[in-house]
């Protein structure tokens, strides 16, 4: 299911440029290009967005041992 919702919110984005596309009268490799650079900076802030959450999830985890091993 998860594939799923990934590939919907995907296609809404790619919807979405496309529509902007439409509106900007672009041609094809406009079209690719701009959807590439967009796409691109989804696909960053997506891999950023999972280090910092990893890595506070992975601090909270510490912490909980830390206070565990003391109590």
């Amino acid at each position: 299911m998860e594939n799923k919702s990934q590939n919907n919110w995907y296609r809404s984005l790619l919807d979405k440029i496309n529509e902007l596309a439409e509106q900007f009268g672009l041609d094809d490799p406009q079209t690719n290009r701009f959807r590439d650079f967009i796409v691109g900076i989804a696909r960053d802030q997506f891999k950023a967005g999972n280090r910092s959450g990893a890595g506070w999830a992975f601090e909270q985890a510490r912490k909980k041992m830390t206070q565990e091993q003391t109590a």
